[in-house]
This record gives C-alpha cells, sequence and structure tokens, in this order.
C-alpha cells in the first residue's frame, strides 16, 4: 500500500508543483505550478493576459506565452476549486463535460479573477 500511495503522490507533485521533468518547463516563469499545464480557459481574449501575435503564415493567433496567471498556486487551487464544485456529484464523463462549456468557464474565470487578480 505505502508503494500504491507513492506513486499517487508523485502525481500530485507533477501535476501540481513545478514540473522540472517537462521538457518544456518552465514554459512561463520558474518555480510555476504546471496544474493547469494546457489553460482552461484558452483562448481567454483577456489583454491583460495575453495577445494576438502573427504567426509565420500571416494567420494571428492568440498567445498568453507571457501570462503567468493561472500558474500562479493561489489561481490554480481556486480555479481547480470552483471546478470542483460544478461538477460535485458528477461521474468522470459528464465532470468532463464542462470543459465543452465556454460561458460556464468564462464565468469561472471572472470569478477567480475577482477574487485574485
Amino acid at each position: 500500500m505505502i508503494d500504491l500511495a507513492k506513486k499517487h503522490f508523485e502525481k500530485i507533485v507533477i501535476l501540481c508543483g513545478a514540473n522540472r521533468d517537462c521538457k518544456y518547463y518552465p514554459c512561463h516563469f520558474n518555480n510555476q505550478v504546471c496544474l493547469w499545464c494546457f489553460c482552461p480557459f484558452y483562448p481567454c481574449y483577456d489583454e491583460r493576459l495575453g495577445e494576438f501575435i502573427t504567426r509565420k503564415d500571416g494567420n494571428k493567433i492568440w498567445s498568453c506565452i507571457k501570462c503567468s496567471w493561472i500558474h500562479r498556486p493561489d489561481v490554480a487551487c481556486e480555479v481547480l476549486k470552483e471546478i470542483l464544485e460544478v461538477t460535485r456529484g458528477k461521474n468522470t464523463a459528464e465532470a468532463l463535460k464542462v470543459f465543452e462549456n465556454r460561458e460556464l468557464l468564462m464565468e469561472i474565470m471572472k470569478k477567480v479573477r475577482e477574487k485574485l487578480p
């Protein structure tokens, strides 16, 4: 049982800590929290967090490379708390559908941004 607990804790540390074993670490800043490696709010279009850039092919794309907000420990935990709240009582498949609901995700982002700018 102890080995199982260690393996589980390893997953948590990789997800919730600074994943220094990742080939992209740090993608935003040193000691960032990697829980939201892929931001659930992308693209957020919040110009305080990102900007449109022009790709090599001339198309514009939303860039959040300068965003550190979602990688702050307080923010990462608060976003998780909010998502867990709206998925309470749902099975995994139902809970994952929250990521298909853009309006709900933007409400969560707004709520967390108001609390933790």
